[in-house]
Order: C-alpha cells, then structure tokens, then sequence
C-alpha cells in the first residue's frame, strides 16, 4: 500500500490531512491517560516520605527499596499477559481491570502497617502500572486520526510526568509522620474515578470492535468512530478509515493463509516468527535503549546532587524538575505531527549525549553548579523525544494483530531494563565515580546510530505497510530490516 496521496478521501481539497479534534476524543484519551498518571504517581510516591515510612514502619533502607523495586515486579508480571486481556475482551475492560488493581494496592499500601502488607500494597500497584503502560498508548493509538497521532500519542508520557509532578506536590504538603499515609490514600480516590469513568463514559476502541474482536461488530464500531470524528468528518471519511482498518485486517488473513502457525498467536510466535522481525526489533531497542541512555540514574543523583547543593529547597528543585519535564514534552509534542518522530529522537539523543558529558566533567571536576545545570538540560533533552517516542512507535511499527502483543513485549523490556540499570547502577557508580556516565553517553550514540539507520519515520502514516514503504519492506513473510 502507497502512502496516501492528495486524492485520498482522508484528504481535504488541500491535500492536507483534516483535524479531528472532538471534545468526545479528547475526553475518552483524558480517561484512559488517568491511568498512566497513577503509574507515574506510584512510581513517585515513596521517595519523599521514605523517611517518615521508615520510622512509622519500623523498617531498613534496604526494606523501603525493596518495596520501591517490587512496583517493578509488578509491572512486569501484568504487562507480560496484558496483551490477553485486552485481545479476548476488549480495551474498556481492560481500562476498568487496571483501575481496580490500583485501588486495591493503593488502599492496602495507605493502611499497611508492616512491612509485607506495604509490599503487598506496592505489588498490586504494580499490577495496575503494568498494564496502564501497556494498554494507553493502544487505545490512543486506536481513537486518534493519523494527523493527531503524534501528539496524543505523547500524552502517555505527558501524563505519567504528572503523575510523578503530582506526588512530589502532594510530599510538599503532607510529608510528615502523621500525614504521609494521605499522599498514598490519594491513589486510589484517583483510582475510583478512573473505574467509574472507565465504566461510564469510555468507548471501546472502535478498532477493536472491527477487526481485533473474536465477534467483530462493524456497526458499533463505526458508530463509535463515528461520535469520536464528529461534525469534522462525513459518513464517507468514517467508512474509508474503517476500509483501511479492514485491509490490514485482510492482510493479516492472506498471511495465515501461508502460514497456519499464526493462527494460535501469542508471545511465542510474535518472539519467534520472522513475520514480525521489524516490530519486534524496534520495540525491543526503542526501551532498551530508553532505559541504558541513564535517565532513571541521573534523575536519582540528580535528587542527591541538589540534597547537597540546595538542601533547603531541593523538595521545591525537584518539583522544578519534574514541572520543566511535563512542559518541554508537551511542547515537543506538538511537533511530532510536523517534524517527524526521528529528527525529534536524534535531538533528543545528541541533547543527551552534550548534557552526560558535562555532567561527567562536573562530577569529576567536583563543580555543583555545573552538575545541576546538566540534570536539568539532561531531563530536558530527555522529554523532547526519548520519552514519550519509544511509547508511542511500538504501535505504529506493528502489525494490526500484534499491536498489544508488540506493546506488551515492549513495556517487559522496560520493566527489565529499568530494574538491570538500577541494580548496576550503584555498584558502577561507586566503582567510576563521574566515569559512569560516559558509559550511558556511549549508549546515547549506539542508541542514535541504530535510530537513523533502521527506525522508519511514521508521521502520516496510517498502516504498518505506509510505514515500512519507505525502507522495502512489509507484510509479507520473512520481511527484516535491511
């Protein structure tokens, strides 16, 4: 399939793309980003009140990381069999399935009055966070028209930013040893909203409903697409999006066709089957790479840095941080429909890799000020493109049928490249010093290079065979990445 042309009904008279911004669209991906703010938030939650935790609780340092790292556990354990709920029953189950995992971890984790009932709390918030990763960015992805994609897209990390923003707020306020349970009570009041308007005003993905579904349902799904477009598309435009939905889906059956296996699909075929090289390729890289670049272990000095650089105001610099985070993604955001995804990454990349190298050279050179200045561009640079890209290519390399397999696979090396770079990461840090960031600046490179040469540009496209166009590829069997 060609990229579409001027005369493609998805078109205006212009030949540019037509906006779909409805308030029904912008009020389904605002419900379904509830969820990765409580990622964020869970994410966050612990780190300023760690030492009132401690004293309330009675337990070790190496106790509150523990219940820290097991939100990972989590995570990974839900987002590894995600991609079947949201298959077999839909994305608006799926939605309100999350919302009761952080209800219930986040009331356990508020009441917990021991160690094993707070790690039982933190895990089951896990379980909400593993899956919020996985199923937000598809069900944007699904809602959005192709011209839009970019910049909801990007809400997934925009949100999670200010669910991280909102417990470092929350800390200003309540961070005592009488007040810190209120900032986790706070998870699931958010939760419980989540869940009813998950129940009550979230539309299942109308792609889903077409040609994911086992009992696909044209018609609700064209009534939902239908509703999402609004007043900005005809009849005509809303039958064409779902024709292009349903070629793909006959692709994926002339595919089976030749190759029965597929039929069974689950994480081992999408791992293993050659058909799905090109995604699988980039979804595991794009995290890979996301987490090894060093962002979780320069925002963790980062805090320590200003502890003794401004140890009155480092609550506030940090709460700085996060705010200068949200802003520049949301602001970059805006170009990733215009630019493209790749300038915007390499950007990002080559920001990162100036800001390492000086942070380097002030830790070694003992220069606070320097440092500082570093963490704040680092993060900075970070928010144009590393963070919220990764999230939202996965879907969009990706074959119709493998969307939630791919994202799902994806967030697992998330999960597992977040808990490898924080385990190394202090052993390396007390063995180098400064050095240790020339080794995620190296990483940024390799990270760049394999972004130029195999990551294809995805502005405008709208099905996995317009992405790969470009590159000689498609859906046929045995495609790679040349």
């Amino acid at each position: 399939m060609s990229r579409p042309s001027s005369s493609s009904p998805l078109l205006d008279a212009g030949g540019l793309r037509k906006k779909h911004w409805t308030p029904p669209l912008v009020v389904c991906v605002l419900i379904c980003c509830l969820a990765s703010i409580q990622y964020g938030f869970h994410m966050s939650e612990l780190n300023a009140p760690a030492k009132y935790i401690r004293l309330s609780l009675g337990i070790s340092q190496s106790q509150l990381g523990f219940a820290t790292a097991i939100f990972s556990i989590g995570g990974l354990v839900s987002s590894t069999f995600a991609s079947y709920i949201s298959t077999n029953y839909g994305l608006k189950p799926s939605f309100i399935v999350t919302s009761v995992c952080y209800i219930l971890g986040s009331f356990i984790e508020s009441r917990a009055g021991s160690h094993s009932s707070l790690l039982l709390g933190r895990f089951v918030s896990g379980l909400g966070g593993g899956l919020a990763i996985v199923y937000v960015p598809i069900y944007v992805n699904d809602v959005s028209p192709v011209e839009l994609r970019g910049i909801l897209g990007s809400m997934t990390q925009i949100s999670v930013n200010f669910g991280i923003l909102l417990a470092q707020v929350l800390a200003m306020r309540w961070n005592s040893v009488e007040s810190w349970r209120r900032i986790l009570s706070v998870g699931w009041i958010i939760a419980g909203v989540n869940v009813v308007l998950a129940a009550t005003s979230l539309v299942e993905s109308p792609k889903w409903l077409v040609i994911r579904s086992k009992h696909a349902d044209e018609a609700l799904g064209t009534k939902i697409l239908g509703s999402l477009r609004g007043s900005t598309s005809s009849a005509q435009d809303v039958h064409n999006e779902i024709e292009i939905w349903k070629v793909e889906k006959q692709g994926h059956l002339l595919l089976l066709e030749s190759s029965p296996h597929l039929k069974n699909l689950g994480f081992w075929c999408y791992l293993t089957d050659k058909n799905y090289f090109n995604s699988k390729t980039i979804a595991t890289f794009m995290m890979i790479g996301q987490q090894f670049a060093g962002i979780n272990s320069v925002i963790f000095y980062g805090v320590d840095i200003l502890n003794k650089v401004f140890p009155q105001y480092a609550v506030l610099a940090n709460v700085l941080i996060s705010v200068g985070n949200m802003v520049i993604t949301a602001v970059s955001s805006t170009f990733l429909d215009r630019v493209g995804r790749k300038p915007l990454l390499l950007l990002s990349l080559l920001s990162m890799l100036l800001s390492l190298l000086v942070l380097s050279a002030g830790i070694l050179t003992d220069k606070p000020l320097l440092t500082v200045v570093s963490i704040f561009t680092y993060v900075g640079s970070f928010a144009i493109g590393c963070g919220p890209i990764p999230f939202l290519i996965v879907s969009e390399v990706s074959q119709v049928e493998v969307k939630d397999i791919a994202q799902s696979w994806a967030t697992d090396c998330n999960w597992v490249s977040v808990f490898v770079v924080g385990t190394m990461f202090p052993i390396l840090n007390t063995l180098l010093g400064g050095w240790v960031y020339l080794i995620f600046a190296a990483v940024c490179v390799l990270f760049a290079v394999f972004v130029h040469n195999f990551v294809p540009e995805t502005k405008g496209c709208a099905t996995y065979d317009e992405v790969w166009a470009a590159t000689g590829t498609g859906t046929g069997a045995g495609d790679r990445i040349d």
